[in-house]
């Protein structure tokens, strides 16, 4: 609201530039706004009730406990655990494909609404970025009119002032409300920006923020081969995993969706594709 009440709207009036940058401004603002109810709303994804590990299956990679190597199992929910998933102290149950608890949002982040997490994350950083700058870029013009004398615009209404040894309280009062407005966005966007940029490590290295700190406990069942897992063991390459974590149809990745990722039981595995020979 600043940014257009008190910078775009008395600075660039409604020109081409200032229609713009509105425009821009909330079209990131907006989905942001989206995905952040599509996280909080979203389930992140139910461990089905009754549901067994596949033996039959024989997966090349094996999630178990680290102390018997036994099959993961939660104790406070009497169930067994898919791979990726862990027990949320929150929500008081398993989530499939864990990343963490945000309180931000009041729910958890895991498999089914991941996607719209790091969507909030990019279109956040858009808009703080986007505000920041044009909260700087009005000040330093305020500066340089103040030097010349020249007609500063100020507030929803536009308001003409002219700085002086004395400036109205008017005027001080906008300045003062922008100065605090950008003091508080600029933190604010080094943070998320910073968040950002671990989730895209997380996305390109397919690993969850619980994965990244506690690592992951996996058996290789094909042992007779001699490979031994040097890496994340869900780790298919960065253009596999960005397609895994996003969708598959790469021109819909920045594209919102309310609707939940579905799976989230079984995830293939670096082992397994290298046995496939991709």
């Amino acid at each position: 609201y600043v940014d257009v009440a008190y910078v775009i709207v008395p600075w660039l009036s409604y020109s081409v530039p200032g229609v713009l940058n509105a425009m821009v401004l909330t079209a990131t603002a907006g989905t942001a706004l989206g995905c952040y109810f599509s996280c909080m709303f979203t389930d992140p994804g139910r461990v089905p009730s009754g549901w067994l590990p596949d033996d039959e299956q024989q997966a090349a990679v094996q999630e178990v406990k680290k102390k018997d190597g036994a099959a993961r199992f939660c104790k406070k929910c009497s169930e067994y655990k898919p791979p990726r998933s862990h027990h949320c102290r929150v929500c008081e149950r398993c989530v499939l494909r864990m990343d963490h608890h945000c309180p931000w949002v009041n729910n958890c982040i895991g498999h089914a609404n991941y996607r719209s997490f790091f969507l909030l994350l990019v279109y956040s950083s858009l808009a703080l970025i986007h505000s920041t700058w044009l909260l700087a870029a009005h000040a330093l013009h305020i500066v340089h009119s103040s030097k010349t004398s020249r007609v500063i615009r100020v507030g929803p209404q536009a308001a003409a002032h002219v700085m002086s040894e004395e400036p109205d309280k008017y005027l001080m009062m906008h300045i003062g409300i922008q100065t605090f407005a950008f003091f508080v966005a600029l933190p604010t966007t080094v943070a998320v920006v910073m968040l950002l940029i671990w989730h895209i490590r997380m996305v390109t290295g397919n690993k969850t923020t619980i994965e990244a700190a506690e690592g992951v406990t996996a058996q290789i069942k094909a042992a007779a081969l001699g490979q031994a897992m040097s890496k994340h063991p869900y780790d298919l390459g960065i253009w596999a995993n960005a397609h895994e974590l996003l969708g598959e149809d790469m021109l819909m990745w920045l594209i919102p969706s309310w609707k939940p990722t579905p799976g989230g039981l079984s995830y293939p595995t670096g082992f397994e594709v290298n046995q496939l020979g991709f």
